[in-house]
């Protein structure tokens, strides 16, 4: 009888941390909105992603594939922090896309995807959540954001590169030598890619007041996280 009921058990606790975690980065994506000029479209799905997140903990939302599920939670968080990193960049006009276009249309087609994908999670078995290492994951996003601060200030090529010498070292099968050839043939694509096929203008080296660029940059964040933090929380 209590064999019977322990799978039961622990699948309530995997969803009630699952749904409780969706919901706080959701949350924290709510917060964000406030700093941006046109919250309305993230603003709603985060919302509504931190509802389904108190659903799940609830144990209103039955969850038969988590990893289907919850990868389809983290896609559209993922889209909702994109559409609030664009929210302040221009659209299209007329038939000229804005540097905002693009990264709006390929975050509402991720939030689709992703809504498709939980909703399999929900009507279909699926294997559970396996063990994972934080290494992989944690280098990658700091690549991404590694890339973020760096393309301004020295330019695409050091960026680029830097990018994908941090995110291959989160292979547990990373060797030197093939990782610097890897990266380097990375990044002559995205450079023919972006700037001879597709014409952007990209900073390709670094400015001669690269340092200066990035500390204000950092400066810029710490402003305003400081400004969203007086909003919520009035200061006396």
């Amino acid at each position: 009888m209590s064999e019977g009921v322990k799978p039961s058990q622990e699948g309530y606790a995997h969803n009630f941390r699952g749904g409780v975690t969706v919901a706080v980065i959701a949350l924290v994506l709510l917060l964000s909105t406030f700093a941006v000029s046109s919250p309305l479209v993230p603003r709603a799905i985060a919302i509504a992603t931190a509802l389904v997140g108190v659903a799940v903990a609830a144990g209103f939302v039955p969850v038969r594939g988590p990893q289907d599920f919850y990868g389809g939670l983290v896609l559209i968080l993922l889209a909702t922090l994109a559409l609030v990193a664009s929210a302040d960049l221009p659209g299209q006009r007329g038939f000229a896309f804005g540097p905002g276009t693009a990264s709006r249309l390929f975050s509402g087609l991720l939030v689709a995807v992703g809504a498709a994908v939980a909703m399999v999670g929900v009507f279909s078995d699926g294997p559970p959540i396996e063990k994972y290492k934080i290494r992989g994951p944690a280098l990658v996003v700091i690549a991404i954001l590694l890339f973020a601060a760096l393309v301004r200030p020295f330019g695409l090529v050091a960026a680029t590169y830097a990018a994908f010498m941090v995110s291959i070292m989160g292979s547990s099968e990373m060797r030197w030598i093939e990782s610097l050839i890897a990266a380097a043939v990375m990044t002559l694509f995205c450079y023919l890619l972006f700037v001879k096929l597709l014409n952007l203008p990209f900073q390709l080296w670094p400015q001669d007041n690269g340092v200066q660029i990035l500390v204000g940059q950092f400066e810029d964040i710490l402003k305003q996280t400081w400004i969203i933090l007086t909003k919520l929380v009035p200061f006396r």
